[in-house]
């Protein structure tokens, strides 16, 4: 994704880059990832920006210097935004480009499981053990012990 020129703002006197990208979808990653960190009425703004969650002065300035990070950080189309620490901001050192499927393994309301030294969430772990999710949740309600949860497999979903 190159930049294609450089325009000067008449108002301040200084070259600014122009990126010719307003129309891809990682210029709308980007779009996003402002709303929802600043944008009070963003549908998500509640898990973000209410959070305290902001994106570096950087990358909320300026597309093209969130685009570099992007492209030589293995961004591709169909992949996502991700943050490594759900507990902090969006920048350079704390985010990533991931599937989606991926991406849910790290979201801040996952159920981690530890069992026999391992942590994983919950559908990965249900997965491992080949329990279907549903039944793990509900042998975990039911006040099961993990060991009872992950012992018996469930023999209504066995192919």
């Amino acid at each position: 994704m190159a930049i294609t020129h450089q325009i000067k703002d008449l108002k301040t006197g200084k070259f600014q880059k122009k990126h010719g990208q307003s129309k891809s979808k990682l210029y709308h990653v980007w779009l996003s990832m402002r709303e929802r960190c600043s944008n009070e009425k963003h549908k998500s703004y509640k898990h973000y920006g209410a959070k305290g969650i902001k994106v570096c002065q950087d990358w909320n300035n300026s597309f093209v210097s969130f685009s570099e990070f992007a492209i030589s950080n293995g961004y591709k189309e169909g992949l996502t935004i991700d943050r490594i620490d759900v507990n902090k901001g969006y920048g350079p050192d704390n985010c990533r480009f991931v599937t989606t499927k991926d991406q849910n393994r790290n979201y801040s309301r996952n159920h981690l499981i530890t069992y026999k030294n391992e942590t994983l969430c919950l559908t990965d772990m249900a997965n491992k053990y080949n329990v279907n999710r549903a039944t793990v949740l509900y042998r975990l309600r039911a006040g099961k012990s993990l060991e009872e949860v992950f012992s018996q497999s469930d023999k209504r979903f066995k192919q």
